[in-house]
């Protein structure tokens, strides 16, 4: 399947964002047994898993997200099943002969084409959208993660639903990693993206209603990034000042800062975030004073608002008004 704005491997950028995906699940496995309540299992999703290939001097484990997830499973107290999603047929089939090679280093003995188990972990395959996942088999007593991290910003795998769904299940512990930010500079240069950045701006408005009470999002943005990457991040509202500390450490190790806004805590601020990833300094200018009415109203009243350019096109009112809200809708614990 082609790929639109593809950013591929970004230097310092993907290796920073390695690097904190390998603490977030690093410390899901030490800290979730030690959890009041603790989890009986871990459950973890990779929407986006691509083909698991890295350069020959970089660490597997540590280089690529398929790779991060089979070593942590590989040394967890508690058994893990790691679901990996790959829609493109071409690089599904890198991605099992990548991890018949890999995988029996870290003690994973092959069941199937698809499966490999370790100990108790159990790591499968699949070769579809990560946007059909399938949660069925998670239970309660699980601790589930997920990872959403598409080559392009317009391509997220993960359904708004997920996080309400998750919850339905009487899931206490839950987190989402999503890529929001792939060189979101280059998708604000061309005029004829409007509408697909407003999309975007309505996909972290789906998330802000989903959430529940006990969860907060966490927006991170690299600060003076020219592509301007930026991540969302869905944990429990007890872990802020964790989950905060260990972002920001992981691209100081590549001597960059991050711009940090939870959604509970600073929504003025969180909101200022996404329309600064989505919008030019033009279009929120144009909106300036008027943000909450941008938010919520038909498409092409959005597009005329933020200043559309006169040669473009304004395409139709949809039926539906834009996702976002001043209310916050609640999932019962």
């Amino acid at each position: 399947m082609a790929k639109r704005m593809d950013v591929g491997r970004s230097g310092w950028r993907t290796n920073a964002k390695h690097n904190m995906l390998n603490q977030l699940i690093g410390q899901e496995v030490g800290a979730s047994p030690r959890l009041p309540k603790a989890p009986r299992r871990l459950v973890w999703f990779d929407l986006t898993a691509g083909d698991a290939a890295v350069p020959g001097d970089e660490e597997w484990r540590r280089a690529c997200s398929p790779g991060i997830l089979a070593y942590h499973a590989s040394k967890s107290q508690l058994p893990v099943v790691v679901n990996l999603y790959e829609i493109n047929p071409e690089t599904y089939g890198r991605l099992l002969a990548n991890l018949a090679v890999k995988l029996p280093e870290f003690g994973y003995e092959r069941e199937e084409v698809t499966r490999w188990r370790c100990g108790r972990s159990l790591l499968q395959v699949f070769n579809q959208s990560g946007v059909d996942a399938d949660i069925s088999a998670v239970h309660s007593f699980d601790a589930v993660f997920v990872i959403n991290d598409p080559n392009s910003i317009t391509e997220w795998a993960m359904r708004m639903s997920f996080s309400r769904e998750i919850s339905s299940r009487n899931v206490t512990f839950f987190r989402s990693l999503t890529t929001m930010g792939c060189n979101a500079s280059g998708l604000k240069r061309n005029k004829d993206t409007r509408r697909t950045r407003i999309e975007c701006v309505d996909r972290v408005g789906a998330f802000q209603r989903s959430v529940p009470r006990f969860r907060d999002l966490c927006f991170a943005a690299i600060v003076r990034d020219d592509a301007q990457w930026a991540y969302l991040i869905e944990t429990s509202d007890k872990w802020r000042e964790k989950t905060e500390q260990l972002v920001k450490g992981a691209f100081k190790k590549y001597d960059r800062g991050t711009s940090i806004s939870w959604y509970r805590t600073a929504a003025g601020q969180f909101r200022g975030d996404m329309l600064r990833l989505f919008l030019t300094k033009a279009e929120r200018e144009g909106i300036r004073g008027q943000e909450d009415r941008w938010l919520t109203a038909p498409l092409a009243e959005r597009i005329a608002m933020i200043g559309a350019f006169e040669d473009a096109p304004v395409p139709e009112a949809p039926v539906q008004m834009g996702l976002w809200s001043t209310d916050v809708e609640e999932t019962p614990a």
